[in-house]
């Protein structure tokens, strides 16, 4: 039952029957057309039969069916086989790891450490044990840098949250002698020394680098003494903000969201691995990872920015409105604790067609003060030319 065959034969005579049965061929079914007969019968039978009259097998059964099949799809087979594997070991490969700081020299530090673990993009996916082996691997080495890591396995992404060890602070490198100079040119509104000899006061006019608190302690015009200088100083400064300004235009408010979608390109479809997000609001950016002649595959990474929009269509009138709030706000952006925008001046107003262009000048209150360490000590004991 194993080796049946459907055949044609290509004759419609009755007496194809009489030969049948005249040669004791059994069969499962006989169906007569028109210029043939199709039967069913055994691979031997076939043989008989094939020798008498013009045969054709139409379809295999049983085991002869299967190879045949693999026999006549034996490439595109071996192709799949080949795409399930490597589809397998894409699914156990890292494509991205992501370190949940700001801080690029920590962050150099946690990558080479995982590296040193082979913990890297394009290896392979740890099991929950190693995970936890190399976690404490990198705790026990980085000790002076370290506090906590968790490493957490996201499809094929990890992501690798962390503690930074706090230091502290080393009194003796806090007593560097020190100046306070100015960051850049200003009219000093407000100074006051905790620390070192105050060189300026309100109203004088200083530039960029000028020393305003001295650490030298100065008696009888002798320094008896290097200190660091601590003291605040808050001057007027001086901007000018160019701003241009289109009666139509579109804002874009960036969400800070960023995914990356992998997946498979199979005949033009579309398969995710890992990642997948549908939205009209993203910016997206396809890089091909793999493509191999052989494969029946293509794999991508996609990077997919998300933002929101919002279009606006002002008059001339508005446009001005909205120049000026944004070079207040370019200010702002730049302002800390206690520093604000005294007053602001508009220079230049230039109406084209199509935009505006607008000049504002500002005078800013703003801490000016930094902390610069002494340089080399000249021969009459530090005191400043």
């Amino acid at each position: 039952m194993n080796d049946l065959v459907k055949i044609r034969i290509n004759t419609c005579n009755n007496k194809f029957i009489n030969y049948l049965v005249y040669n004791n061929i059994n069969y499962n079914s006989l169906i007569k057309l028109n210029d043939s007969f199709i039967l069913i019968t055994n691979y031997d039978n076939y043989k008989k039969i094939s020798r008498r009259y013009e045969t054709r097998i139409v379809r295999y059964y049983g085991k002869k069916f299967i190879i045949n099949f693999v026999k006549i799809n034996k490439y595109m087979i071996i192709s799949v086989i080949i795409s399930l594997m490597l589809l397998r070991l894409l699914t156990n490969t890292i494509f991205e790891i992501n370190i949940n700081t700001n801080d690029d020299k920590l962050k150099n530090e946690i990558l080479s450490s995982l590296k040193d673990n082979d913990i890297d993009i394009y290896k392979r996916k740890k099991s929950f044990n190693e995970l936890i082996e190399i976690k404490n691997n990198i705790l026990n080495s980085n000790k002076d840098i370290l506090e906590w890591i968790e490493i957490v396995e996201k499809g094929c992404t990890y992501n690798i949250n962390i503690t930074k060890r706090v230091k502290k602070i080393d009194n003796d490198n806090a007593l560097i002698p020190s100046d306070i100079v100015a960051s850049k040119d200003g009219l000093i509104k407000y100074i006051t020394n905790y620390n070192g000899t105050k060189l300026k006061d309100i109203n004088d006019y200083v530039k960029k680098g000028d020393v305003l608190i001295s650490g030298d302690i100065i008696k009888n015009d002798e320094v008896v003494d290097i200190v660091t200088a601590k003291g605040d100083v808050y001057a007027e400064v001086w901007y000018t903000v160019k701003v241009n300004i289109p009666y139509n235009y579109i804002e874009y408010t960036d969400t800070l969201k960023r995914v990356n979608h992998y997946y498979l390109d199979i005949f033009g479809k579309k398969i995710t691995l890992l990642g997948k997000y549908d939205s009209k609001n993203t910016i997206s950016s396809k890089k091909l990872i793999l493509n191999k002649p052989y494969l029946l595959f293509k794999l991508y990474k996609e990077e997919k920015k998300i933002y929101q929009y919002k279009e606006y269509k002002i008059t001339k009138e508005e446009a001005y409105i909205e120049a000026l709030k944004r070079s207040e706000k370019q200010i702002k952006n730049n302002l800390k604790d206690n520093e604000y925008i005294i007053s602001k001046n508009t220079l230049k107003k230039d109406v084209f067609r199509s935009k505006m262009y607008v000049e504002v000048f500002f005078r800013v209150y703003e801490n000016i003060g930094v902390s610069k360490e002494k340089e080399d000590l000249n021969e009459n004991n530090g005191i400043s030319n």
